[in-house]
């Protein structure tokens, strides 16, 4: 039997992040959709049923990623044959993780410019 297994790196920050166990399984979902992209845009339903949770917790845990300033969501929306806005897939970014915490504010290290 042939099994094809998949891997993706995550940053060892987000230990530092005191996430509880479902918003912790939903980004690291989110981040191993997003791979090297950096985005992603699985529906909740998706998202509970790969993190064996109800959606309800899925998009609690998509809140406090967001308030946390780990992810950005940019909400979907399009327009239907009866001309009215109708949701669609949300789009989901994976933001920097911060270097450290000063005085609980996150602060990010300078990053060295690359030579062209």
């Amino acid at each position: 039997m042939n099994q094809h297994h998949c891997f993706y790196q995550m940053d060892t920050r987000v230990f530092d992040q005191g996430l509880r166990p479902i918003p912790f399984a939903v980004y690291s979902y989110l981040v191993s959709c997003a791979g090297s992209r950096g985005n992603c845009f699985p529906s909740v339903r998706t998202i509970a049923g790969k993190c064996r949770c109800s959606e309800s917790a899925a998009r609690e845990a998509l809140r406090t990623l967001e308030n946390r300033g780990l992810i950005r969501r940019e909400f979907g929306y399009r327009e239907n044959r009866y001309g009215l806005r109708q949701q669609t897939s949300n789009t989901y970014y994976i933001q920097r993780l911060p270097d450290y915490y000063e005085n609980g504010e996150p602060r990010y290290a300078e990053r060295p410019e690359l030579p062209l």
